[in-house]
């Protein structure tokens, strides 16, 4: 477990980087920093890391973030990452409103009211920068928010019956912190075999949350996709239509239910089955210069 305290400031590729700790509501959260190479940036974005993952996997993301004058930070979530190992609380979000906290609160180190600012999740990070946008952006200080195949909705190989929705729900409520391996698979992630060897070698990533964050999935997400028509921030949906750790309907269910009016835009991809989009090498475009090309048209 990594027990270090002072920053750590390295440069790779031409943009400094910066690790560290801070403490906020009784967690001490890993946070990373990808510095903008113009600055003041011409943007800054908050990333929010998956389901049993952390936000070193983000780094190729970060980079391209930072040498667009796009400042960035991710942190590892409660429950996961090195945030996770050295609070003890593997698994467990402790609850979508207060990652909603944790997500003002880091945003807060490079948001400034000068310059825009901006959401990016995946997977549960994506339902989580959405309940954030619908919740938490009565003032609009989040410019638009960017979510990548959004755990509205559990893949179907991983859907539960009703009925065992049902009993989740309700043991949840005697038996929160109960583990549950999640389903998912390397295999449903990407076709990069790179990005599944890092995968497979790194210690921090896990295959099981508690029964708690789970449920709170869930529930969650049907309630994002039932509020969509109030829902008011400019947003970016993408989803490959064959992704199996969360379901390309409930982006299309969401999507369909969003505003006529607002400034919104779904990339279905395709005939691609994999979860992380993000490390496909042959989609026939370039998803990191979309998500670059989308934050900098909004923040003019």
């Amino acid at each position: 477990m990594d027990t270090s305290t002072e920053p750590k400031t390295i440069t790779v590729d031409g943009i400094e980087e910066v690790t560290e700790w801070t403490d906020h509501g009784g967690r001490s959260f890993y946070i990373h920093t990808f510095k903008a190479t113009t600055q003041p940036p011409v943007a800054t974005v908050t990333l929010v890391h998956g389901l049993g993952e952390h936000i070193d996997r983000y780094e190729e993301m970060g980079r391209k973030f930072a040498h667009a004058g796009i400042q960035a930070i991710g942190f590892d979530q409660r429950g996961f990452g090195k945030t996770g190992r050295r609070c003890g609380r593997l698994g467990d979000n402790e609850g979508i409103d207060t990652v909603a906290d944790d997500i003002a609160f880091i945003s807060s180190r490079i948001a400034t009211d000068d310059v825009p600012h901006f959401l990016f999740g995946h997977s549960m990070g994506g339902l989580n920068v959405l309940n954030y946008a619908a919740r938490k952006n009565q003032n609009t200080h989040v410019r638009g928010v960017i979510a990548s195949a959004p755990a509205l909705r559990p893949g179907k190989p991983l859907l539960p019956p009703r009925i065992v929705e049902f009993a989740l729900h309700q043991v949840v409520r005697v038996a929160p912190s109960l583990q549950k391996n999640t389903g998912i698979s390397v295999d449903m992630l990407t076709s990069n075999q790179s990005e599944i060897d890092k995968f497979n070698a790194s210690v921090e990533n896990i295959g099981h949350c508690t029964l708690g964050t789970l449920s709170d999935i869930i529930k969650r997400g049907a309630d994002l996709i039932q509020s969509a028509p109030s829902f008011d921030t400019p947003v970016l949906l993408v989803h490959a239509d064959g992704d199996q750790a969360t379901d390309c309907d409930g982006t299309r269910s969401f999507y369909s239910r969003l505003p006529n009016s607002l400034d919104k835009e779904f990339n279905e991809v395709k005939g691609v089955k994999y979860h992380e989009l993000h490390f496909e090498q042959n989609l026939g475009f370039d998803l990191l210069d979309s998500y670059v090309k989308w934050i900098l048209d909004r923040a003019k």
